[in-house]
């Protein structure tokens, strides 16, 4: 490289660490399409706190820096860091920073990141700042993901934090999860780095309401299935949530019921009242359902139910989870009624028929082994009928589960909607019917 572009390039490097380093609120950096230098003016553009960097010098400025850091820095690691100067710390930094805006898929290059703030040579808040900028242009970059949790977990770890500082923390990232989901679909990286602040803040957070932030995620992330119905990454933090909704207290589960524009009770007895068996067994109208407790009706969906250890049913509890899954059922028949073929929604559907299922196994005590339902010991109890392990259960139990009203109600459910998708020329519908016979088990029952 010749002494002319040596001058331009460590400008320019200038030019954009001087941009970072004074305007603290930047939010996104770009590169802007530009063939030529021919206004004669550097290349680095910062207006109402953006970055950009014209296209023309990525490919020199990129290399150079690169290089640098590969010949000079590249063994960093094996040296002792008393012999690096601060000097040495401010030259790397600067050449990371425009390497990794224009290129942030080096793991390699984060790592040296890594080093630098565990030697306190980089703040952590401003480091979060630059990730974000790098994912303002690559919404999709993993290696910046990872390095925000890095940092967040070396942050949260402090004792100095206030909560009401650690949760503008974990908003701050809930909101970055927002901004790289919308400007990529299917961002897979983003939703799962969601996934993984929600789960961990438990552990963090000690003295923070969760059951409020699982109510707030649980929201969101209905909004966000009805307009990315295609983001089977969006669909996986729903089934995530609706995990989180099954463990609210009575509490949270009222403010819960308080802050949702549905009555998930009557959905929940609608469904239930519209797929009855027409053998005349059960005869009940959706208002007598809705007057019903909990516990009557769930003695009325599993009516036959046969005791077989001493532990007691929470009845309360199941029939919540049930509302949840049931609503999640009938939002789900909407969406797939409106958006034709979309296969997405059609997975959804199996880890909603899924839970229905295993809610069902876990209320009679069974599970599936080997395709074979078996009776589940019972860890609670020490009768003496419930030792023998891992015994096929008989045909009785079988019918115990099979002809349960809430069985029948779902599997008439499935049957019609089935058929009525099949009807109106959607391929997926019969996906769904072999899911149900040959994964599920339900082959001779359907």
């Amino acid at each position: 490289m010749d002494d002319d572009k040596y001058a331009l390039v460590e400008k320019i490097v200038k030019d954009m660490h001087n941009v970072l380093s004074k305007t603290t609120e930047l939010y996104a950096f770009d590169i802007v399409p530009v063939d030529s230098n021919f206004r004669n003016k550097s290349p680095v553009l910062s207006a109402e706190n953006c970055l950009g960097l014209e296209s023309w010098c990525v490919k020199h400025v990129y290399m150079y820096c690169y290089s640098e850091i590969k010949e000079k820095y590249g063994m960093m690691s094996q040296r002792k860091y008393k012999r690096i100067t601060t000097l040495d710390f401010e030259r790397l930094v600067k050449l990371l920073n425009v390497t990794l805006l224009i290129n942030p898929d080096i793991t390699t290059l984060w790592n040296k990141r890594r080093e630098i703030v565990q030697l306190l040579s980089l703040d952590k808040v401003s480091e979060l700042q630059f990730s974000r900028l790098v994912l303002s242009r690559k919404p999709k970059c993993n290696d910046a993901f990872a390095y925000r949790r890095w940092l967040l977990g070396s942050i949260l770890q402090s004792d100095n934090l206030q909560t009401n500082e650690l949760e503008n923390l974990i908003n701050s990232e809930l909101r970055i999860c927002d901004e790289t989901s919308d400007k990529s679909p299917n961002n897979y990286h983003s939703w799962s780095h969601r996934l993984s602040i929600v789960d961990n803040m438990k552990n963090v957070l000690k003295h923070y309401d969760m059951n409020s932030l699982y109510i707030k995620e649980y929201i969101f992330s209905e909004k966000c299935i009805s307009n990315h119905v295609s983001d089977y990454s969006c669909f996986h933090y729903r089934q995530f949530c609706i995990r989180n909704i099954f463990n609210l207290d009575n509490s949270s589960w009222k403010s819960f019921e308080n802050t949702i524009d549905i009555n998930l009770r009557k959905v929940f007895v609608r469904l239930v009242a519209n797929n009855l068996p027409k053998d005349g067994t059960v005869q009940a109208t959706e208002d007598n359902l809705v007057s019903y407790t909990e516990e009557n009706l769930i003695n009325l969906l599993f009516s036959y139910n046969v005791k077989n250890c001493n532990c007691t049913v929470n009845n309360l509890a199941l029939c919540r989870k049930l509302e949840v899954v049931c609503h999640e059922l009938v939002l789900n028949n909407e969406l797939i009624r409106f958006y034709h073929s979309h296969e997405t929604l059609w997975y959804h559907r199996r880890f909603i028929l899924h839970e229905l299922i295993a809610m069902m196994y876990d209320h009679f005590s069974l599970f599936r082994n080997n395709g074979i339902l078996v009776k589940k010991n019972c860890k609670h109890c020490s009768l003496n009928d419930m030792r023998q392990k891992q015994a096929k259960i008989s045909r009785y139990d079988s019918n115990c589960i099979y002809n349960s009203v809430l069985f029948q109600v779902i599997l008439i459910h499935e049957n019609n909607f089935i058929e009525e998708r099949q009807t109106d020329g959607d391929n997926y519908a019969g996906r769904h019917e072999k899911y149900l016979k040959f994964v599920e088990g339900l082959n001779n029952v359907m």
